[in-house]
């Protein structure tokens, strides 16, 4: 019974661990891509007629967020269904 219950706990702490790191790893490219984002286009619509930095960091404050919403509670529902996919198709 005890070695049952530490398989599962082993199971279980496997796929916390993988949803973690699917986890950090978006939050990482959630910040660079809405920095970046922000950034190209107050550069292409003209820095100083879009506001400069305050400008950039209302935007920021905007996007990330949001973009952080979706790492949540997107990733960890399909990341790892398209990584199962991916392996199939790539075997």
């Amino acid at each position: 019974m005890k070695l049952l219950i530490l398989q599962a706990s082993n199971e279980f702490m496997r796929v916390n661990k993988q949803k973690i790191i699917i986890i950090l790893i978006g939050l990482i490219g959630c910040f660079l891509t809405s920095l970046t984002g922000s950034i190209a286009v107050m550069i292409n619509k003209g820095w100083a007629a879009q506001g400069g930095f305050p400008e950039l960091l209302h935007r920021f404050s905007i996007g990330y967020p949001a973009s952080c919403l979706v790492v949540f509670f997107v990733f960890p529902v399909i990341v790892p269904k398209i990584a199962l996919l991916l392996d199939q198709k790539l075997d």
